[in-house]
């Protein structure tokens, strides 16, 4: 009997020049984590793999990164834009086989400015700034990683204004679960405890009871390092 691999191969289509290709998923059997943050970041042991390595696909004619929360739809104009920003300059690479961090970073990079051009919402781009961010931390690059939770945060306080985060996997208690605790971790505690009690508060409470508890938790927190003195961001 074949061992299972703990790779397989994935075959979509750009959402942007409509071409074919394929590019890899990590079965859910190799991609438990032994340790999950309390901004849901995981840690993986040797022997399992992160599957945000592969959250991005990138396509390698045309350059187009993106995820499965892209939506087919493109504001007039956009991608006459994406056309001359990212196909213009693209030198055409594969990263449809086993990724290594700096691949993992760059596809990151190149979907966050897709989804940019392409004015995708910002729930969408506070996901992928966020997940960037995860990434640097298993390297411990604490500055790139607080510049892109920096930019997460802002995503995820324009997606509560604008409500756009409807119609995906996240509630508005996630978000503003999300920015209290992003809040908290860039050392602005004030709006941490407030985003905790918005969500603690909030009228949908009791359908969410697991990140209502993680919230409580997470108040608690925000409000001892605010009474410790820690200096105000």
């Amino acid at each position: 009997m074949q061992p299972i691999e703990p790779f397989y191969e994935k075959k979509l289509t750009c959402v942007f020049c409509g071409k074919p290709f394929t590019t890899q998923r990590v079965r859910s059997r190799f991609s438990i984590p032994h340790q999950v943050d309390s901004d849901f970041c995981p840690h993986f042991r040797d022997g399992n793999y992160n599957p945000h390595f592969y959250y991005v696909n990138v396509c390698p004619d045309c350059g187009f990164a993106f995820s499965e929360e892209f939506s087919d739809q493109f504001p007039k104009g956009s991608k006459e834009i994406i056309r001359f920003q990212i196909t213009g300059h693209w030198t055409k690479r594969n990263f449809g086989h086993v990724r290594d961090i700096h691949q993992a970073l760059e596809s990151y990079k190149l979907a966050i400015l897709a989804g940019s051009l392409k004015q995708e919402k910002n729930a969408v781009l506070a996901g992928l700034c966020l997940r960037l961010a995860w990434l640097y931390r298993t390297e411990n690059n604490t500055d790139q990683e607080m510049r892109f939770m920096g930019l997460a945060l802002n995503a995820y306080e324009e997606s509560f204004v604008h409500s756009d985060f409807a119609g995906s996997s996240m509630s508005e208690i996630d978000v503003l679960y999300m920015i209290g605790e992003l809040s908290r971790r860039l050392g602005q505690y004030k709006k941490a405890i407030t985003y905790f009690a918005k969500a603690i508060e909030h009228k949908n409470a009791k359908d969410e009871p697991k990140v209502i508890n993680r919230a409580r938790e997470q108040w608690k927190v925000a409000v001892e390092e605010n009474r410790q003195g820690t200096t105000q961001k």
